[in-house]
């Protein structure tokens, strides 16, 4: 029992970390079009809101992934979840955009405290029986904090009047269920301390950017991401505009589709062990391509089956990229890992300025031109990958 409770509260702490995390980060998605008009913004600095803090989560897992060896996982935890909410309650009252970009983007950084540490905390602590069930848990949570925080946003901001109300309701909310957390997270039982070492973490970085099997897969899981959240983003301006004129409430449903991305995680494994990982990441991509197909159409009905297509395809190819790094590499799996991530964080903060002037010159369609390269280069550069190294890539992957 003892132990049961010691699960318990570890996992729930780190779910609802999660969910605090990504409440931050995503709640403003739907909300741009409000906050180009308050700001007096184009539509591509309205966007930015959204790429500053998935820079800053990108840059920000670096330093936590390398310093939490030598700190602890609980208490850096705890320490970066607080400063990463203080900022929120400061977002409502800014008035300056520059410094309102400067304050997400290192939010960003400090809320990356959470997917930096999360994983390596549940690995120390709990048995390897009881892992893959806590990592589900936890997967799950990523998605409900992103999803849940755009529909409270996107109504929020209808009933409420203001996208500033809506900020300090997601405050409120999140700072709550931080409280819960730091009162329930148990002390860590099997930490022990590495001393960090500067130079060892660079030239181990380093070591893996130097290996092209997995630049590859960082370049296509940046360009796809990039993709995915931007693509979504614009869709918000679109649904927003004629002939659609959605209110916020009704545009925040669209999030709703990122269901699609959780039922594609749990196929992803099954696909994978009958055609191997490379195979997975084709099938999503293909997907998310044959998605923008349906998304270049004006009905919206249509334009939904797009969204939960895109939505499983992005996450189908994911989980595929993300176990493909893991398998390929011997020594130093945490900081290929991390590597990954500031390249899927660092994908949908930059491709936005790969979309925007095909938005500014040809509109929706502009869009879905531009996804549609990114994700044919992506099929390029795997088809590549799967020339160049994947018979080296089964010499030092065990079998599935």
């Amino acid at each position: 029992m003892k132990n049961l409770t010691h699960y318990t509260r570890l996992v729930f702490s780190v779910c609802l970390c999660s969910v605090v995390t990504f409440s931050n980060i995503y709640w403003l998605q739907p909300l741009l079009p409000a906050l180009q008009r308050s700001f007096d913004i184009t539509l591509l600095g309205a966007n930015l809101a959204m790429s500053a803090p998935l820079l800053g989560m990108g840059l920000g897992l670096l330093v936590f992934a390398s310093i939490s060896d030598s700190i602890g996982r609980r208490s850096i935890l705890l320490v970066g979840m607080i400063a990463g909410l203080a900022v929120s309650l400061l977002l409502p009252v800014v008035e300056n955009y520059t410094l309102f970009l400067t304050l997400r983007f290192i939010q960003g950084a400090l809320l990356s405290v959470c997917p930096a540490v999360a994983i390596p905390l549940l690995g120390e602590e709990l048995r390897k029986s009881w892992l893959p069930a806590a990592v589900g848990y936890y997967i799950a949570a990523n998605t409900l904090g992103g999803i849940s925080s755009r529909l409270i946003a996107g109504t929020g901001a209808d009933l409420l009047g203001s996208w500033q109300a809506t900020g300090y309701v997601i405050a409120a909310i999140t700072a709550i269920l931080f409280t819960i957390v730091f009162f329930i997270i148990p002390k860590q039982r099997h930490f022990s301390v590495q001393k960090f070492k500067l130079k060892n973490s660079l030239n181990t970085y380093f070591t893996h950017l130097q290996r092209p099997q997995l630049l590859l897969i960082y370049i296509i899981i940046g360009l796809a991401f990039g993709c995915f959240v931007n693509l979504f983003s614009y869709l918000m301006s679109v649904l927003e505009a004629a002939p659609y004129q959605l209110p916020s409430s009704l545009r925040s449903l669209i999030f709703v589709t990122f269901l699609g991305g959780t039922t594609s995680a749990s196929l992803a494994g099954k696909f994978s062990k009958k055609h191997g990982q490379v195979a997975g990441i084709a099938m999503g991509i293909f997907i998310m391509i044959a998605a923008n197909m349906l998304l270049s159409h004006s009905n919206l009905s249509v334009m939904i089956i797009g969204m939960i297509m895109i939505s499983f395809g992005f996450f189908f190819c994911h989980a595929q990229a993300s176990t493909l790094v893991s398998r390929s590499v011997k020594k130093g799996k945490g900081s290929a890992q991390a590597l990954y991530s500031l390249f899927y964080y660092s994908g949908a903060s930059l491709g936005v300025f790969f979309i925007a002037p095909f938005y500014e010159q040809w509109g929706w369609q502009g869009v879905i031109a531009s996804t549609t390269t990114a994700l044919i280069i992506c099929l390029g550069l795997l088809a590549l990958y799967q020339v160049k190294f994947t018979t080296h890539h089964k010499l030092i992957t065990p079998s599935t």
